[in-house]
């Protein structure tokens, strides 16, 4: 019984010695697996190639920098989209 325990115990302390000496190589193997599986779920979360998201945006054209924005986010003056309220006072 004393030698079973003996050898568990030497078992033990080198997987604990090994594991702690191949840290960071295991941290990274850890880390490389993770980033394998979102990037499959993301993938598996697009849309085929060539179709359009359902909450894709239309980009519009900043009538002064020229900047393109999403048209939810940008400010309209008239029939003119901008990027941003600095953008709108300088053309006004």
């Amino acid at each position: 019984m004393r030698e079973a325990l003996f050898i568990l115990l030497v078992i033990a302390v080198l997987l604990a010695w090994t594991a702690f000496r191949y840290r960071k190589t295991i941290a990274g193997m850890i880390g490389f697996v993770r980033m394998i599986k979102d990037a499959k779920s993301e993938l598996g979360s697009r849309p085929p190639i060539g179709q359009v998201p359902a909450k894709a945006a239309t980009l519009v054209n900043c009538s002064s920098c020229g900047v393109w924005v999403p048209q939810n986010k940008a400010r309209k003056t008239g029939d003119s989209f901008f990027c941003s309220d600095t953008c709108r006072k300088i053309r006004a």
